[in-house]
């Protein structure tokens, strides 16, 4: 009986002891605000040699390379796409104009004519030649 009596004791002991609190409860947390990261794009280019009559003289990195002067300051073209005909002069002038060669067709994105060397070439051609031009912004 004395065990009975203990146990007794030790449970209304403990039922009058200090009261746990009960649990927090857990509101919902918020997601972190957005980090503002740069946007990342990429343009890609595809040239298609059109019309040249010296093609087969042209050295072909050299011409990428002309190439590749007019068109890689664009990292951004407005509206996602641009297509556009160059057309490297024998006096070392690139002319822009639409692929079909229809004023009121293709766009020629401002990247392409930053600068004035943008606009001229070091190829020695004997003829025009003419390059139809895609540029795309992923």
């Amino acid at each position: 009986m004395t065990g009975v009596i203990a146990l007794a004791l030790a449970l209304a002991i403990a039922a009058c002891g200090p009261r746990q609190a009960d649990p927090p409860t857990l509101s919902p947390v918020a997601p972190p605000p957005p980090i503002d990261a740069p946007v990342m794009s990429m343009v890609t280019s595809i040239v298609v040699l059109d019309e040249c009559p010296d093609a087969k003289h042209l050295d072909s990195k050299r011409t990428s390379r002309e190439i590749q002067e007019l068109i890689g300051p664009c990292t951004r073209v407005p509206g996602g796409g641009a297509h556009f005909s160059a057309t490297l002069s024998p006096d070392g002038r690139v002319e822009l104009a639409s692929p079909s060669g229809d004023p009121g067709g293709g766009v020629v994105p401002t990247c392409v004519v930053q600068q004035l060397k943008q606009l001229r070439h070091k190829l020695a051609l004997k003829s025009p030649c003419r390059f139809d031009v895609i540029l795309d912004e992923r």
